[in-house]
């Protein structure tokens, strides 16, 4: 295999210049050769997560002193936003495009009768049928001469190709969150403003300063300051202080890509195609933020104003159960580095590992050394520390929380998608069909060590979870790698906590029919 590997990896690097070395280099491009090769070992569910079982749901009483908690790192200016923004909005109207590929000409009763047996018909009647109760109306009407109510019945082909293509709004290629969500009465915001004001709501310090950082794509960064000053001039807030950041998914993180064959494709031009590794990618990112108490929240997971109380209490709740983990670990963390440590101290660890942390203790563990003991509870304590809010499964698609068992053995709390499971497995398939709650990627990150230095977050990742991707190009099926998911085997190595919140603060938008959910209306 090796000798074959070789002999790619020589035709890759005679066609491609110098600075695309640098980017993708030998090693790296041979690693992710030999996964892509041998194939991602699934991983192994023990259980599904429940309440009281790697669940927690948060005793009312305590409350409290958790919103105290959170106050006063607020305060103190901790805390940053991390929000992945850098996709197109494509996949949010993909049954449009699919309506408009399939059938040429169609008016509105035409649509009506096709969508009783075709589901993206259906989906594109109810968004035609109802095109005035969306945010972008307004703007969408200034492309059809104001005859956007008789299109709509004459010739609804017409209003769909003005929603998507670039001589009307260009949705399908914008970035989603350049997107208008929501529909106020004064006032149409897309994703981007939306989160710029629920963040005010629970990020200021007592300088009013609001730290927010958004990933993007390089060519959309027009877009997205074009919104900002947008956000700026309609004066929302006029004594908060945006620290507003943006940074790229680097190119170094990309993945070569095979054939079935497992040889590199090479494109029409005889051109190597890298494609970007998933959202995993993102984790670079991340570290190379230097954060302190970092927020992570998908772009379109956001809601309208009469939900947003509920969406900032459960921000706050989960942020100050964070900080009650973190100062209790940095103060066995700070009792573990003493030369004279109290021994009766290991089985008040052990019990705060097991209860709070769902960190089993090893069987033998009883049997160890005081040294050795010393050495499992700090390398288990000093790690990033995640809590991650998990709602109750209603038939959305997610990842889950699971107890998952390790190659070494060891049981752990992770987040997993159905990507990462083995469907041909009767009980893998049924474990994972049988969770009760999944992440809508709502967590709360601590990232500094208890000495105040940021932890090297690729230290941390699970590499055996990336996952290898099937697509068509040119008519050729390809294969590359996704590092493993960021919130999935990116932090499969951090302490995780699962607190239950409710469904209410989770409003994703994956289609554009979404936007008829309540958490969109007004």
């Amino acid at each position: 295999m090796n000798e074959f590997i070789n002999q790619q990896l020589e035709l890759l690097y005679s066609s491609i210049p110098e600075n695309e070395v640098r980017l993708h280099p030998p090693a790296k491009v041979k690693s992710q050769m030999l996964t892509l090769i041998k194939g991602v070992k699934p991983v192994n569910l023990q259980k599904p997560c429940r309440i009281g079982d790697g669940i927690i749901r948060i005793d009312e009483s305590k409350e409290k002193f958790l919103f105290e908690l959170f106050e006063r790192a607020c305060s103190a200016g901790r805390f940053t936003k991390f929000i992945p923004a850098s996709g197109a909005a494509t996949r949010m109207f993909s049954k449009l495009q699919t309506t408009l590929n399939k059938f040429s000409n169609f008016d509105i009763e035409i649509l009506k009768v096709l969508s009783a047996e075709d589901k993206n018909v259906k989906a594109t009647y109810r968004v035609i049928s109802n095109i005035n109760q969306f945010a972008f109306y307004e703007d969408l009407k200034t492309y059809l001469n104001d005859e956007t109510e008789n299109l709509v019945l004459t010739n609804p082909r017409k209003v769909i190709e003005k929603i998507l293509f670039a001589d009307g709004l260009n949705y399908s290629n914008k970035p989603k969150a350049v997107l208008k969500f929501h529909k106020y009465q004064n006032d149409n915001r897309s994703a981007f403003i939306e989160h710029l004001i629920e963040s005010y709501f629970y990020q200021k310090d007592v300088q009013n300063r609001i730290n927010i950082h958004f990933t993007i794509s390089e060519e959309h960064k027009n877009y997205f300051d074009d919104e900002y000053k947008k956000f700026l001039n309609s004066k929302y807030f006029p004594d908060a202080k945006y620290n507003l950041e943006y940074s790229v998914q680097s190119k170094t993180t990309d993945s070569i890509t095979l054939t079935l064959d497992n040889e590199i494709y090479f494109d029409e031009n005889s051109r190597p195609l890298f494609r970007p590794a998933g959202h995993g990618a993102l984790l670079e990112n991340l570290n190379n933020l230097k954060g302190d108490l970092i927020f992570i929240k998908n772009i379109d997971n956001v809601c309208v104003d009469r939900l947003k109380p509920i969406t900032v209490k459960y921000k706050k709740l989960l942020a100050g159960f964070l900080l009650l983990i973190q100062k209790q670990v940095f103060e066995y963390l700070t009792l573990l580095e003493q030369e004279k440590f109290p021994d009766n101290k290991i089985d008040e660890m052990i019990k705060f590992l097991e209860t709070f942390l769902n960190i089993p203790k090893p069987v033998r563990f009883n049997l160890w050394e005081l040294k050795k003991k010393r050495n499992f509870l700090f390398s288990k304590l000093n790690r990033p520390i995640r809590v991650c809010g998990v709602v109750k499964n209603e038939g959305q698609p997610g990842g889950a929380p699971f107890w998952v068992k390790q190659e070494n053995g060891e049981l752990s709390l992770q987040i997993v998608e159905s990507a990462q499971v083995d469907f041909n497995n009767e009980e893998q398939k049924n474990i994972f069909n049988n969770s009760t709650h999944f992440n809508p990627v709502d967590l709360v990150c601590a990232v500094k060590d208890y000495k105040g230095e940021n932890f090297n977050l690729l230290n941390f990742a699970d590499y055996d979870t990336s996952l290898i991707v099937h697509k068509t190009i040119n008519g050729r099926e390809i294969k590359s790698l996704e590092l493993p998911g960021l919130w999935n085997g990116s932090m499969a190595n951090w302490i995780s906590v699962f607190v239950e919140v409710p469904i209410e603060t989770f409003n994703p938008v994956k289609e554009i029919v979404d936007l008829f959910n309540t958490g969109h209306i007004e």
